[in-house]
This record gives C-alpha cells, structure tokens and sequence, in this order.
C-alpha cells in the first residue's frame, strides 16, 4: 500500500477536470492506497471565470467519503500554497499529483511541487492541457512551463499534449495514456428520457454536450445542420451546456437559417441525472471540435452506449473506430459534417458490442499503475 496526496479541483467545484480528480483518487483507494485529496477553497477569481458558477450545488457524483477533500488552496493566495506545503510534509506521501490544465494555475502548482522534490516527494504531473484552448500561446507560454524538473513524471492523453510538452522544453518522462470513461453511469431507457425531454420517440437526435467555447465548433454543427432544414424526416439537434462565450451570434443564425424549430440550446450547468437524460435521448454525440486535445465527453457518450461524430484533432477521435463507433470527419468543415449528419438520419448503425468494448477498456487502472509504479519501483 502506498500513500498518496493529490492536488486538484472536486466537488462542489465542478467540470471535467474536478470530475477526473475525484474518479482517479477513488480509484486509487479501491486499489488499497491512501489519498489525501487538497482541492480549491478559491479556483478562479470571480471576475476571471466565464461562466456563471464554479460551483455544484448537487451530490457528488463520486463521493470520496473519508478522510473528505481539503479545500486548502488559494489559486491567488501564496499563504494557502505555504499551508499545503507543511500538509505535505508533515505527511510525507509516497508521490505527490498535481492535475494541471491551465497555466494560469501554473504558480501556486509549481509553488507546492518545488517544496515537495525537496523534501523527497516525487512529482507526477496530470496534463490535460499544455496549452489553453483559448487565448494567444505566445501571452501563456511563460506560465505554461513553469514548474517542470526533469525528474518528474507527466501524464497526458493526447500523443499531441506530448509533443506540446517538448515543444515547451519539458525534459521529464512524459507518458499517453487514453482518457479513462466513467467507472459507471446511470442508464436511463431512451423511451422514458425522450417522455422526460418532450421529444419524439421517432427523432434522430444529435446531442453536442459540454461547456461551449469557442474551439469546440458549434458553429460548424449550425451549418451542417441548415442543410437539414428541408429534410421532411423528423430531427432534432440538442446543444447542452453552458456557453463559456457570448452566444448572440448562434442565436441569430439558427433565427435566421431557419433552424430555430430543430435546434434547442440548454445554456446551463446540468445536473448529473439530467447529464444521463440526455445521453439516453440521443442517437449519436456529436463533437465538431475545431481545435483541441481530447474530450471526455466521448468515453463519456461510450459509456451511455451512444456512438460519436467527431473531429480528427488531437486525440478526440483516437478512441473512435471509425463506421464501427461512430464516425471520423475533417475538422472545420461542415459539408463533411452534414454528410456524416445525414448517414445517422439514413438510419446508420454501429456495433453495440464495440463501443461497449472500448468504454471497458477506457479504464482508471492505467493511471493507477503510472503512480504506483512510481511510489513503488520495486514491486
């Protein structure tokens, strides 16, 4: 058994990275490990998020009972960083994991891991992003390789987060390994979340889900789809998340291109049974990323049995076999997405067995063993 401090957002705060911490950290438990999780008292300052809330007013989705998360950190507050330093010292874990997904959190991160390496504390860092999505690189490089030592060991899930890490000088063992599904879910039958939804039992249903950005392509998928409009066939597309820019234009155009009886935004944070509702509804997720490095939200979609539209970028489609999970399109261009689009609504079928496959083998135990590796290099 080996001990454990991870550092990273959970519940109440909410999103994929705060979800990936408390999965990978209950994982690590039901391996036999102590974890101690430090999460955010503060994650962002108010006026630097987009969205409404930071926080998750509902249950836990992965509840890590005891000992609970410590909501010691203070992405501004150096005094916070200093606190969590003595946390760790006093407890002397095995290996120290710091998730880090924007540079802007780059120095209280690197703040911690320095004081960890020196009182002999190995560092793994969880990459989910080199670089942000959003924003010129050249203004975040700075922050976005600070804290690296080449003792360190990063883990990401994207051959081009890699790359990116390289590209930026990081020295240290880097490893890919595939972005874990789910360990469950809830699997609600489609005809009752259809009734739950108010749709119709005989629509194709297109959902896009997760926070919109700009990157993300939504106005690719409202293209694709005005070639739709006319097609006597019933269909609906669902676009469910909360919009992290503003969403004037979108409205106009769905307005405008005459979409506006077959596309239904759902601008808000959804609770995780509404999460499974609409996984339920839908025929096939579809993710028209311009940019990016990987989602989650195609285990995700996986794990709902749901097949998946996606962009080959980054590492998003490197999960899908493609006519078998779902299907692969350029990036950027809605006339091959509409194509893609349009085989769904021909009545396209993909194979069951197969994306059940590749949400089992989408598992957390790869990272488990990363880390236990690391805290126990004999074994």
């Amino acid at each position: 058994m080996s001990r454990f401090a991870v550092l990273g957002p959970v519940h109440p705060l909410r999103g994929g990275i705060a979800l990936h911490t408390a999965r990978w950290a209950a994982a690590l438990r039901g391996a036999g490990h102590e974890v101690r999780v430090f999460s955010f008292a503060r994650q962002y300052p108010s006026l630097l998020f987009p969205g409404t809330s930071q926080f998750d007013a509902g249950d836990p989705v992965c509840d890590l009972g005891e000992p609970a998360p410590e909501a010691i950190v203070d992405s501004v507050g150096p005094w916070t960083w200093q606190a969590t330093i003595r946390a760790l010292r006093d407890d002397l874990p095995d290996v120290l994991v710091l998730q880090r997904w924007h540079p802007f959190f780059a120095p209280a991160l690197s703040w911690v891991a320095r004081a960890a390496r020196a009182a002999g504390i190995p560092v793994v860092w969880m990459v989910h992003n080199a670089q942000p999505h959003d924003g010129p690189a050249w203004l975040w490089k700075p922050l976005a390789r600070l804290g690296y030592a080449p003792e360190d060991l990063c883990l990401v899930h994207a051959a081009s987060e890699a790359q990116a890490l390289r590209s930026l000088g990081v020295e240290g063992r880097i490893e890919t390994i595939e972005h874990p599904a789910p360990p469950k879910v809830e699997i609600v039958p489609r005809e009752s979340a259809r009734r739950t939804l108010s749709m119709g039992q005989d629509e194709t249903v297109f959902l896009f889900f997760g926070h919109v950005r700009p990157y993300k392509g939504v106005e690719v998928l409202l293209e694709a789809l005005t070639g739709l409009v006319a097609d006597p066939r019933p269909w609906r597309a669902m676009i469910v998340g909360e919009w992290y820019y503003d969403r004037a234009a979108a409205n106009a155009y769905v307005e405008k291109e005459g979409l506006i009886r077959h596309v239904h935004l759902v601008d808000a944070f959804v609770s995780e049974s509404e999460v499974a509702m609409h996984f339920a509804a839908a025929s096939v997720v579809v993710l028209p990323y311009r940019a990016g490095t990987q989602s989650g939200v195609v285990p995700q979609a996986f794990a709902f049995g749901r097949p998946v539209i996606v962009s080959e970028v980054g590492a998003v489609a490197a999960a899908v076999r493609d006519g078998v999970t779902g299907l692969v399109i350029p990036p950027n261009n809605a006339d091959a997405l509409r194509g893609a689009l349009l085989e769904i609504l021909d009545g396209r079928e993909f194979s069951t067995p197969a994306i059940a496959e590749a949400c089992a083998g989408a598992s957390w135990q790869p990272l488990v063993s990363a880390v236990t590796d690391l805290a126990e290099p004999e074994a």
